[in-house]
């Protein structure tokens, strides 16, 4: 399976890159940075992603190694082994062995880390949610790429923008649990299957929880629906209670169900339904509005045609 690229962790690669290949100049050059995908490895350096690649299984056994003209060295972070690998003389072998991995650069592989272990489940999780109903043909990724325009036009740092753009592509996460004829319902539903629906986020957020370090991504996801003026669910929490980036995702979600293919509901244009958020008073964060008003003047959409539902449109 191709492997998602998250966008919001490639500025992380540059900065761990870059800080490791300073810290290596004395020992080598052409830096790599390799990553377990699978039955091969991914890896990156500083022009970007490699192609996969079937190395010896002795490579990540620990120490130094010696292969293709270059050193390899493995380690373990937060469960995920790494292989750095650079091309030096073998001269250069005494100063391998004593290289060690720089504090600064290992907070930015204990990111990297997460997300390396999360891609392939959300890639299958995604193609599963999408089969399931032409509701969530490609909606996800819509969401996805609509916070992280609103998070990036805020200025969240990069950590909470990962974050952000992980409990993006997972908001829906919950969904996959549940009967496909209640999913493309078209009609009103009955309060028992709106209890259904809503349960989602619930069940999304107890799913994502059982993984270490997603303490936050499953806050997130527990609030997507939630409201400023405290009328969402599942809580019914408010204002300064609902995390940041579940407002972002909020806003996101909605928008991108106005614009797109919902059994139960027309497209609007891109105008249309932002009007309507703004209708909506008390229930979005207004600087989260006014930042998705920027993106979309920005991206010169804001008076675009009626869409179609269909995934490139974005």
């Amino acid at each position: 399976m191709k492997p998602l690229e998250l966008s919001c962790i490639t500025g992380i690669w540059k900065s761990a890159l870059s800080r490791l290949d300073e810290n290596m100049t004395d020992i080598g050059s052409d830096l790599q940075l390799w990553f377990p995908w699978g039955n091969v490895w991914r890896g990156h350096d500083r022009n970007g992603s490699l192609p996969p690649t079937d190395f010896p299984e002795d490579l990540a056994g620990g120490g130094v190694s010696r292969f293709g003209g270059r050193f390899w060295k493995s380690f373990s972070l937060n469960g995920t082994t790494w292989l750095v690998s650079i091309r030096a003389s073998r001269s250069q072998s005494e100063q391998m062995e004593a290289w060690e991995l720089p504090p600064e650069v290992r907070n930015s592989l204990h990111i990297l880390g997460d997300f390396v272990r999360l891609e392939c489940l959300l890639g299958l999780t995604m193609k599963i949610l999408e089969n399931q109903s032409r509701e969530h043909t490609g909606h996800w990724d819509r969401v996805r790429n609509f916070s992280v325009a609103i998070g990036s036009e805020m200025g969240l740092p990069a950590r909470e923008l990962a974050d952000l753009e992980l409990a993006a592509m997972l908001h829906d996460i919950g969904k996959v649990g549940l009967p496909d004829d209640l999913l493309e319902m078209a009609g009103p539903l009955s309060p028992e299957e709106r209890k259904k629906i809503e349960a989602h986020s619930l069940i999304g957020s107890a799913m994502i929880r059982e993984i270490p370090g997603m303490e936050m991504i499953s806050e997130i996801v527990l609030s997507h629906h939630e409201a400023v003026d405290g009328s969402g669910y599942p809580r019914a929490i408010k204002a300064e209670e609902i995390p940041f980036g579940a407002r972002i995702i909020a806003v996101a979600d909605a928008f991108d169900a106005m614009t797109h293919y919902r059994p139960y509901a027309i497209e609007r244009t891109y105008q249309e339904s932002f009007n309507e958020l703004r209708r909506e008073t008390g229930k979005y964060d207004l600087e989260v509005l006014a930042a998705l008003e920027r993106v979309l003047r920005r991206l010169g959409i804001l008076e675009a045609k009626p869409l179609v539902g269909n995934s490139e449109d974005w």
